[in-house]
């Protein structure tokens, strides 16, 4: 009886320690699939994107647009003006954060503000898109945009639920 419970409790040892390696395997073969199928992956698309000017921005981010809503020449131009504007705001902001990154606590009228400020901007924008494209086009760009905020708001709850150490490790990979 004991032979067997030892010989049981060895081979639920073996069965679990493999299903453990499969498990890694598994993840690692994803991610690798995940990188080739996107290979313009975040940190790729923010290192091209820091060496261009607002004006190179706004141009690569129209023809995207262009591209994806099949804008007319006269929409692509208010778009192209929309763009510019709004890649020399976010690269005011950089700046501006990055000033101010070492007093890192900031206020809460001062997290207010500027989140308010955030959201009064992309009112705008919304509103300026609206007139700029047909309903079917503005419908596109609603649905594109979603996809990225729900992509940035589940890069942020990963980032809040790893530690320093974790990020360190990822980052050496």
């Amino acid at each position: 009886m004991k032979k067997i419970t030892f010989i049981m409790a060895v081979m639920l040892g073996i069965f679990m320690s493999s299903a453990q390696e499969h498990s890694k395997e598994y993840k690692e073969r994803n991610q690798k699939e995940h990188r080739k199928s996107n290979p313009d992956g975040l940190k790729m698309r923010k290192a091209h994107m820091a060496n261009f000017s607002p004006e190179q921005l706004a141009t690569l981010q129209t023809k995207k647009m262009t591209l994806a809503l099949d804008l007319t020449a006269a929409q692509q131009s208010k778009v192209q003006k929309l763009n510019e504007a709004n890649a020399k705001l976010r690269q005011e902001k950089i700046k501006e954060f990055k000033a101010k990154k070492e007093d890192t606590q900031l206020s809460s009228e001062e997290r207010y503000k500027r989140a308010s400020s955030i959201l009064d901007h992309k009112i705008a924008q919304k509103q300026e898109m609206k007139k700029i494209l047909s309903e079917d086009q503005y419908d596109t760009w609603l649905k594109q945009n979603k996809g990225r905020e729900h992509g940035a708001k589940k890069r942020i709850g990963k980032r809040g639920s790893e530690t320093r150490q974790d990020r360190k490790s990822r980052h050496k990979e």
